[in-house]
Parts: C-alpha cells; sequence; structure tokens
C-alpha cells in the first residue's frame, strides 16, 4: 500500500479517539435540547471548516455537487445527528460508542449495493465477533442496575408518566442514525467532485446550521426554557468537545472516504469503542470487566473486517 494509504488508516484508526474525547468532555454539560445543542456544534464546526478552506482553498463549487452534499447534510447531520444527540442523552457516552459500532455493517451492506464493493467471508466473520462484542457493551452490570433503581426511586413522577422503556427509545434512536449517517456517507463519497473534505464539511456542517438555526427559531427560540442554564465553564467544555467531535474528526474521517474504501473508512470510525475505555477512565468513570470484552472483541470484529476489504 502506498503512504498516503498508510496515512488514512493511521488516521481513521485516531479520529474516534478524538471523539471519544470530546463525547466524554461534553457528556453532561450541555443542559438545553438535543437540537439546539445540534446547531451549536453545526454553527461552530463550519465557522473552523470556513476558516481552513478561506485560507487554503479559494475555488468555485460544482452545483452538483452542492445539492448532493445539500442532501447528505440533510439526512446525515439535520436528521441523523439530532437522533444521535437524543440518543446520547438517554443512553449515555458509552452505550452509544457501542451502537456506532454497528456502522462497518450498514457500510459493507450500502457498500455492496450502491457501490460495487465486495465483503469476503473474514469480513462476515468479523460482523459476528463484533456483534457479540456489541452485545457485551450493552449488557447491564449490578452497578448499572443500582444506578438506575435509585434514580426511578428518585424521580417516581417522570417513571409514572413514561409509556416507554427511555433505553428502548434511545436504541431506536441510535439505530435510525446509524443507517442514514452510512447512506449520508455513501451519498458523500458518490457525489462529492473534486471538493476537499475541509470544503465538504463546510458545505455539509454549513447547510445544516443554517437549516437548524431556523427550525431551533420556530420551535424552541421563542418558547421559555425549563432547562438549567449553563455556566461558563459548561460553554467552555462543549465548545471543546465541539472541537474534536464536529471538526477534528470529521475532517480526518472524510478524507479516509476519500482514501480508502468507504466499508474500510467507516470501519476505523468504530474503533471508538477500544478509546471508550481510557477516555472514561480519565474521567473517574469505572468500567467493568464485561464492557472491557466487549470493546476487545467489538474492535477486534473490526479488525478482520478491515483486513478482508483491503
Amino acid at each position: 500500500m502506498s503512504a498516503v494509504t498508510w496515512l488514512a488508516i493511521a488516521g481513521g484508526a485516531v479520529a474516534p479517539g478524538l471523539m471519544a474525547f470530546g463525547l466524554f468532555v461534553w457528556a453532561d454539560a450541555w443542559t438545553y435540547s438535543p437540537l439546539a445543542l445540534n446547531a451549536f456544534k453545526c454553527a461552530l464546526g463550519s465557522s473552523l471548516f470556513g476558516l481552513v478552506v478561506l485560507i487554503f482553498y479559494r475555488r468555485p463549487m460544482p452545483e452538483r455537487a452542492v445539492l448532493w452534499l445539500a442532501f447528505s447534510s440533510l439526512l446525515g447531520i439535520v436528521i441523523a445527528d439530532t437522533l444521535w444527540l437524543a440518543a446520547l442523552q438517554i443512553l449515555g457516552a458509552r452505550r452509544m460508542i457501542a451502537i456506532d459500532a454497528l456502522k462497518p455493517f450498514v457500510a459493507a451492506f450500502m457498500g455492496y449495493f450502491l457501490l460495487g464493493d465486495a465483503v469476503p467471508w473474514l469480513g462476515y466473520l468479523g460482523v459476528v465477533v463484533c456483534a457479540l462484542g456489541v452485545y457485551l457493551l450493552n449488557v447491564e452490570s449490578a452497578e448499572k442496575k443500582e444506578a438506575d433503581e435509585d434514580a426511578v426511586e428518585a424521580d417516581d413522577v417522570a417513571v409514572e408518566e413514561a409509556t416507554e422503556p427511555p433505553y428502548l427509545r434511545g436504541y431506536a434512536y441510535a439505530t435510525v442514525n446509524v443507517v442514514l449517517d452510512v447512506y449520508a456517507a455513501t451519498i458523500t463519497v458518490a457525489e462529492r467532485g473534486p471538493l476537499s473534505s475541509a470544503e465538504v464539511n463546510l458545505l455539509r456542517f454549513g447547510l445544516a446550521a443554517v437549516l437548524l438555526i431556523l427550525v431551533w427559531v420556530l420551535r424552541e427560540g421563542r418558547r421559555k426554557s425549563d432547562a438549567k442554564p449553563m455556566a461558563r465553564r459548561d460553554w467552555l467544555r462543549v465548545a471543546l468537545g465541539v472541537v474534536f467531535v464536529t471538526f477534528l474528526t470529521p475532517l480526518i474521517t472524510v478524507w479516509t472516504m476519500f482514501v480508502l474504501p468507504l466499508a474500510v473508512a467507516v470501519t476505523l470510525w468504530s474503533l471508538t469503542p477500544l478509546w471508550a475505555l481510557p477516555v472514561s477512565v480519565y474521567f473517574g468513570q469505572k468500567v467493568s470487566s464485561r464492557a472491557g470484552a466487549g470493546a476487545l472483541l467489538a474492535t477486534g470484529g473490526v479488525v478482520m473486517l478491515a483486513v478482508a476489504v483491503t
């Protein structure tokens, strides 16, 4: 393989670590709605991409690419990311990371039917191994059950008014996010034309920011919020998380999609479970041995899939 390919693989492997760090940085800092967070992160992220494009790229963008990337933005950022943020608030960072580990399988499916990619038998074996790891990551530990019971006792009204288990709704949001996110990536690869990663991200996040801010103004802008006001420290934490999650990670991962096959690039995104363990320990969270084994199995399956499609 060429040096560029190796660089893409290395970058794709490091990028999930940046995302894991950003997730844990802002995990409990944002107190407003998922829609507001999505609008904020897209606005800040697109501003950073705009600065990069202003410095390094000054050229007209093909109309066809702009239209397709706008559609990709609607699916992958406006809709999928809003669901992702809603699921994150319900499930927590580690469960969301586990669901994100399913993306390579969806990418292998869409890559085969939409881009002509083929996955050998080793790739399907990797799917099985990774699925087992995801299952282990989602099994409740004794500590989490006790925490859930305490939460139920502390908020009887919310439990009585619930019409469905909150985790079930969270998993539904996360699953739809995975499908839409991978399909949006497929569109981006097929229709981006000569545009660079920074230009693609500027279009996608910039268009998403405009639409999300408009929707926020219409739905929530004039409505009094019951959320606890965020302190300056919390705003700084969220802004730092956005730099990692919405700027650095997409800048790297979108570029890897242009260099590597889609299934390989998306597979590398799913290395996040392994990165999440040291990050969670750094932030003082306990990691069970079951979760550790699940992360290792999931990552092992991802590696097998990556080997199979290269």
